[in-house]
């Protein structure tokens, strides 16, 4: 058993049989009765990043208020409660997981943290945040054979595609069972509006951020249906999100989209396209625009390039307005085209 520092103590986590290649993980929690909790929330970052979960649940008398979520690179998490409600949340718990890795390791490492929102007198609400986490070392059962991973994906090949990167507007407002479920809208968002353009997620290469996603599309899009329909995608995913949140948990999001030749590197993806679609989402001009259109849901900038190949003449519905995006510390200069959406 190891202390948490909001004050509760943790246990675990262990593990149990289940499948040859598969084992479940089991992590107790219990917090202290020193305070009127309202929401829960339980992180877990394995060292290795190839371990998979699946069937994420936590165990508790309200288990039914419960979400999770798999943030990929071996991080996932529970959330119990509300941070923004009033309803008080049970002081234990157990979090449970299948999780999957590489058949190569015998014990698996990493950190688990709890932190939570406590409502006080007065309807003060504060989140609590652990300033430390608990290392743990994890041994699959016996019998576990573990999973044979490939070296590479097939999709991952030099190409001309379209880059897709975004951000979460004020992203840092959130603490952490509220940021949980910031990550979880806006991941499926993104991918609700990809799949509304026909993309085959099978063929996405993600590089997730937190408050932020990259992806790489498959190569051999027809960009003239695609980027319509990631446009209207995104304005129908967010408008369904939003439609029952306060103004504080609205997601509002910066995307920006460019076109070229990648390819895959020993540590990511390389190419000017990769690097200039981040340019383009960092502008200061396209944080200003969001800022300034306070009921848009998104703002969307495309080059020059792209805006005149695919965008003038087939996203028909939109008004894009012309701007000069200059970064001069990183020698940056691109006319594009910005977005908002109504």
């Amino acid at each position: 058993m190891a202390k948490a520092n909001v004050p509760a103590t943790l246990v675990g986590p262990t593990a149990h049989p289940v499948d040859p290649d598969v084992f479940a993980m089991r992590l107790g929690f219990e917090l202290a009765p020193d305070s009127a909790y309202v929401a829960a929330f339980l992180l877990v970052r394995f060292d290795e990043p190839r371990i998979e979960a699946a069937d994420l649940r936590l165990s508790a008398e309200d288990a039914a208020s419960a979400a999770v979520c798999v943030l990929g690179g071996g991080v996932f998490g529970w959330t119990l409660g509300d941070p923004e409600g009033n309803s008080p949340i049970p002081l234990t718990g157990e979090a449970y997981a299948l999780l999957r890795g590489p058949a190569t390791a015998d014990a698996f490492t990493g950190t688990a943290r709890l932190d939570v929102t406590t409502l006080r007198l007065g309807a003060r609400r504060k989140h609590r945040r652990a300033t430390e986490s608990v290392r743990f070392t994890l041994r699959p059962p016996q019998g576990w054979t573990g999973t044979v991973f490939s070296q590479g994906k097939s999709h991952r090949t030099a190409a001309v595609r379209l880059c897709l990167a975004a951000d979460m507007q004020r992203y840092s407002r959130f603490g952490t069972p509220e940021a949980l479920r910031a990550q979880q809208r806006f991941v499926a968002v993104l991918a609700r509006a990809r799949a509304y353009a026909g993309v085959d997620e099978t063929g996405v290469d993600l590089q997730q951020s937190g408050d932020g996603e990259f992806a790489i599309l498959p190569p051999g899009l027809d960009e003239s249906v695609v980027i319509p329909r990631l446009v209207e995608g995104l304005r129908t995913e967010l408008a369904r999100v939003n439609s029952d949140l306060s103004e504080r948990a609205r997601l509002r999001l910066r995307v920006a989209l460019h076109r070229g030749h990648v390819a895959p590197g020993p540590n990511g993806w390389v190419g000017t396209a990769t690097i200039a679609v981040h340019r383009l989402l960092d502008s200061d001009v396209l944080r200003k625009a969001l800022d300034g259109r306070p009921g848009a849901d998104f703002a969307l900038i495309v080059p020059d390039l792209l805006y005149r190949d695919v965008v003038a003449d087939h996203v028909v519905t939109a008004e894009f307005a012309s701007v000069d995006v200059t970064v001069p510390a990183k020698g940056f200069e691109e006319r594009a085209w910005i977005h908002l959406s109504s």
